[in-house]
């Protein structure tokens, strides 16, 4: 399954979902309800830190297929 990481070892795991070509999706930390465009982390506490952090996704091999970088303490949304 393909899977979301932080530097911190926290892992998303997406499950059974499809994500078609040129689409995008969003995960949340947060608790909420899954959907095609939105996908939720269930946590009560934080992932990502307050002025920079780095994304990883990776396939069901655990294969690196991309990154997503911010550096900026300012940022509400970081959009890769």
């Amino acid at each position: 399954m393909w899977t979301v990481r932080d530097a911190a070892s926290h892992i998303y795991t997406f499950g059974t979902y499809t994500l078609r070509a040129y689409h995008y999706v969003k995960v949340h930390t947060g608790k909420g309800t899954n959907s095609s465009t939105d996908r939720y982390w269930g946590l009560s506490g934080y992932v990502w830190n307050n002025g920079s952090d780095t994304a990883y996704l990776k396939n069901a091999a655990g294969t690196l297929k991309d990154t997503c970088s911010y550096n900026n303490s300012s940022a509400s949304a970081v959009y890769c």
